[in-house]
């Protein structure tokens, strides 16, 4: 028998927005990275462009979901999954271009696949592992920080870019702690 997340998807008509912005999230990406190792002005504008439209397309389809009742157990896996996407792929094209320290991408790497597994453990066991404001944060942080070093070298203040990159790193790791201290909780069913 479906759960009830999975009915509400499947009895409403028209198309399921949330997922479809999801889907344009990941689909931005081939564009953000192709324009920064272009490594123009005009094209890490055009990449910082397509990055903050991907961006936004983050609370909107989380907004979406919870508008038109349709938060599910895959929504709340797929949204984080193409943050993932969106972040570290475009933070690899910054690191090859030597925009982006290598050691932060490190870190947040290891945290992100580290929290996917748990997610995708979590989704077998048939259990929703919904983002919490630490992580919610760190995303928020993450998408600041790439989309400041996506723009030309020299368009914001390094210390500015700095508290970014402080921000995202230390956010990384913060809510990657709590996620493993929530993990037996959420795994179980019991989430506090």
């Amino acid at each position: 028998m479906p759960r009830a997340d999975e009915r509400a998807i499947s009895t409403r008509r028209g198309p399921h927005w949330p997922a479809i912005l999801t889907i344009i999230r990941i689909v931005l990406v081939v564009p953000v990275v192709l324009l920064t190792l272009n490594r123009t002005n005009a094209s890490s504008w055009l990449a910082f462009a397509a990055f903050a439209i991907a961006a936004l397309t983050d609370g909107l389809d989380g907004f979406a979901a919870r508008k038109m009742g349709l938060v599910s157990t895959a929504g709340q896996l797929w949204d984080p999954i193409a943050d993932k996407i969106l972040v570290l792929v475009s933070m690899a094209a910054l690191v090859v271009v030597g925009r982006f320290p290598a050691w932060a991408a490190a870190i947040i790497v290891v945290r992100e696949a580290a929290v996917t597994v748990l997610r995708v453990a979590a989704e077998r066991r048939g259990r929703g592992f919904p983002a919490s404001p630490a992580g919610k944060l760190k995303t928020g942080s993450q998408l600041i920080a790439v989309l400041l070093f996506i723009l030309p070298e020299g368009t914001v203040p390094g210390w500015i870019e700095d508290a970014a990159l402080w921000s995202a790193v230390v956010l990384s790791l913060v809510s990657g702690l709590d996620y493993f201290r929530r993990a037996p909780a959420l795994l179980s069913g019991r989430a506090s």
